[in-house]
C-alpha cells in the first residue's frame, strides 16, 4: 500500500513537472509508520469507533429513529425504520 502511494507521489511530481518547469523535485517522506503501533492507542472518540463498522446510511436512519423516538412519532414509522435497518 505504501509504495503505491510512493509511486502516486511520483507520477504528480513528474505531472506538475510538465506543467510548471521551474518547481524542484519534492523528496518523498521517509518516515515509516508501523500500523500495530497506531492499533496500540484507544480510540479518542468512542461513538466514532462504534459507529466505525456501519455505513452513513444507516447512520442517518439511526439518527432519525432517535429525533422521531423523542417526538413520540408513530409505531409503525419507527419499525418500518428500524425494518430499513436490517
Amino acid at each position: 500500500m505504501q509504495k503505491e502511494a510512493e509511486n502516486r507521489v511520483r507520477e504528480m511530481q513528474s505531472r506538475a513537472r510538465l506543467i510548471s518547469k521551474t518547481e524542484p523535485d519534492f523528496p518523498l517522506p521517509t518516515k515509516n509508520f508501523n500500523r500495530q503501533q497506531n492499533q496500540n492507542f484507544p480510540a479518542e472518540n468512542p461513538l466514532g469507533s462504534i459507529l466505525s463498522g456501519i455505513d452513513n446510511d444507516k447512520i442517518i436512519i439511526l439518527a432519525l429513529l432517535w429525533l422521531l423516538w423523542n417526538e413520540k412519532a408513530d409505531q409503525k414509522l419507527l419499525l418500518a425504520l428500524l425494518y430499513l435497518l436490517l
